[in-house]
């Protein structure tokens, strides 16, 4: 992926410049349990060379089933931060990650140890979405 450096008046930019342009552009941003952004990455440039065809080429069999369970652990995850005793929950396993890594978490590539999250909504999604996996 390639690296943008942006000077004003285009200090950043997201998306592409046109519809038939294979160059988008993005800035991924950290946010806060209340929204607000803490953090923000690089600005990256990066080109779409085989873009699919959802319509054409529509998800079937195991990899439908992949993504109906993200979506279902998204939804699950938001839902059940929002219930405090839930949350308190999550939080406290979470915290325990942290320590070491779970045991079902996937191997970090770089450390081959279960991969430590560092936030917490990650962290329930993933855990959410392991465990719709295993059914």
């Amino acid at each position: 992926m390639a690296q943008s450096n942006l000077i004003y008046p285009l200090e950043s930019l997201h998306g592409k410049i046109s519809k038939k342009s294979k160059t988008v552009f993005r800035r991924k941003a950290v946010y806060d349990e209340n929204g607000n952004v803490i953090a923000q990455y690089a600005q990256e440039s990066y080109v779409v060379e085989n873009p699919r065809d959802w319509k054409k080429n529509p998800p079937k069999g195991a990899e439908k089933q992949r993504i109906d369970n993200w979506t279902t652990a998204c939804q699950r995850a938001k839902m059940e931060l929002r219930d405090e005793v839930l949350a308190a929950q999550w939080r406290q396993r979470f915290e325990a990650q942290l320590q070491h890594g779970e045991a079902d978490a996937p191997l970090d590539p770089v450390t081959h140890k279960p991969k430590v999250y560092t936030r917490l909504d990650c962290f329930v999604r993933a855990a959410i979405f392991r465990s719709l996996s295993a059914k």
